[in-house]
């Protein structure tokens, strides 16, 4: 099965082609330039490093968020095209779980981070291969808190951004390697085709966003409600 998968959850864009669990094609790119200039142009390559075209592409799935709302429309609206036009399965992966699967086989807890402003990050927590508490929109602190004192990865932008933080919390955390610490279009792929193994798939109508939390547009509208 040759499976195309992007992520624009975060600053970051990547593609990746991939034939069933192997990566044959992966790209990835962090610069100024937004994800509606970089994702056409890179899948373009992508497709052509790995040998094929769209047309050879059995499943398309990207990132579904939490993360970027803007990025995720941009990644969402395109799988949703090439689905529609291809009709072809559509898989949307949640970003935690693929940030997850960067790491997956450690003996550690994995806790993947996004940056949420205001000190929150998005987050859930993972052992052995499953997750073990439900997608959170929490202050880094109650996190740290939580996991004080067990063997923890932290990845994501907010392990970044956080990193002297979530170090000096406790000695028993660590932070993922450079490789392995932001999403990737890989491990978004990787993880599609596990739920598409499980028949955990859908098209071009129902692949939607996960937000996780409302964006900036609801919550000045329902603000506005308040008022009347």
């Amino acid at each position: 099965m040759n499976i195309l998968a992007v992520d624009t959850s975060g600053n970051a864009c990547s593609v990746a082609v991939l034939s069933d669990e192997k990566i044959i094609c992966e790209i990835f790119a962090d610069y100024k330039k937004t994800h509606s200039e970089t994702l056409a142009p890179m899948t373009d390559d992508c497709l052509s490093r790995a040998g094929m075209e769209i047309k050879n592409i059995d499943l398309f799935c990207c990132a579904v968020g939490p993360g970027s709302f803007t990025g995720l429309r941009i990644g969402t609206s395109m799988i949703k095209a090439f689905s529609h036009v291809s009709k072809k399965p559509a898989i949307g992966v949640n970003t935690l779980d693929a940030l997850a699967e960067n790491v997956k086989g450690t003996r550690e807890y994995i806790c993947p981070v996004i940056d949420a402003r205001r000190g929150d990050v998005y987050t859930a927590t993972y052992k052995d291969g499953s997750k073990i508490t439900d997608y959170r929109a929490v202050p880094l602190d109650i996190v740290l808190e939580e996991q004080s004192g067990k063997d923890t990865i932290f990845l994501g932008d907010a392990a970044v951004i956080f990193k002297d933080k979530i170090i000096k919390a406790s000695d028993s955390f660590r932070i993922a390697r450079s490789g392995s610490i932001m999403q990737r279009a890989g491990s978004v792929g990787l993880a599609a085709y596990s739920l598409y193994q499980n028949n955990e798939y859908k098209n071009a109508y129902t692949l939607e966003p996960f937000y996780l939390r409302e964006t900036q547009a609801e919550r000045v509208y329902a603000q506005k409600n308040k008022r009347v």
